[in-house]
């Protein structure tokens, strides 16, 4: 059977104030993730961590409370590879003020 690439958005909202997870990769699929974007919106600085979760190991992919400054934005660049089942975490020093959008690759 042959394999299917898809390049999509994979996921997009803004970072809750308590670790959650903003994308998990779907059954049957893997992911390479292309880049994580986050933007503060906030007038003020605030601080941000994001996490591979990857067999249930979590790591943290920003160094920790990484601080962003009002009205800045940030682009994760590495390629991440996660397999069904992992997922990206994340969080910020406050809820609905900093976005995120995910994009990257599944394979089915």
């Amino acid at each position: 059977m042959a394999k299917i690439f898809t390049i999509k958005a994979l996921a997009d909202g803004q970072l809750p104030a308590v670790t959650a997870a903003l994308y998990t990769v779907p059954a049957s699929t893997s992911t390479i993730i292309k880049t994580i974007t986050i933007s503060n919106t906030d007038s003020v600085t605030r601080t941000v961590n994001l996490y591979l979760d990857a067999s249930g190991v979590n790591r943290r992919i920003l160094p920790q409370n990484m601080p962003m400054p009002q009205n800045y934005t940030f682009i994760f660049g590495d390629e991440l590879t996660l397999e069904a089942g992992d997922m990206i975490q994340g969080d910020a020093s406050a809820a609905v003020v900093v976005d995120y959008t995910i994009n990257g690759v599944e394979e089915t």
